[in-house]
């Protein structure tokens, strides 16, 4: 079970650094990638913040989980996949008010689902 942790753990955490890196550094390519509107990717002079504040939380929370010890993996990787579903329940609800474009949704509907399959998964053993 550690190995499964460990394996988890890592994945996880080099993801979340990598989304987090290219998020800091290139906020509006990352922002019309995941499907904000293009016209507010462009513009918006207060979307490079708060996407750069994401990833400034994605890069910590991945760092996190790799200086992690195996005895704790699974605690970390459970509040690590509680985050990343509620970020996507935010995007659904974003979209829902017509402010991202409908693949984002797509995306985030994926993400919620293998987040919530993974924590069921895990939180049962």
């Amino acid at each position: 079970m550690d190995g499964e942790w460990d394996v988890t753990r890592k994945s996880i955490g080099s993801l979340s650094i990598w989304l987090g890196t290219a998020a800091l550094f290139a906020p509006r390519w990352i922002s019309r990638v995941l499907g904000v509107r293009d016209a507010a990717a462009r513009t918006d002079i207060a979307l490079p913040m708060l996407v750069r504040l994401m990833a400034a939380r994605n890069i910590t929370l991945g760092a996190a989980l790799l200086a992690t010890p195996v005895s704790q993996a699974r605690r970390t990787t459970e509040i690590t996949l509680l985050l990343t579903g509620l970020d996507a329940a935010a995007v659904l609800v974003g979209r829902r008010g017509r402010d991202v474009a409908p693949r984002s949704a797509v995306l985030s509907t994926a993400v919620l689902t293998a987040a919530a399959a993974g924590a069921v998964r895990w939180h049962r053993r």
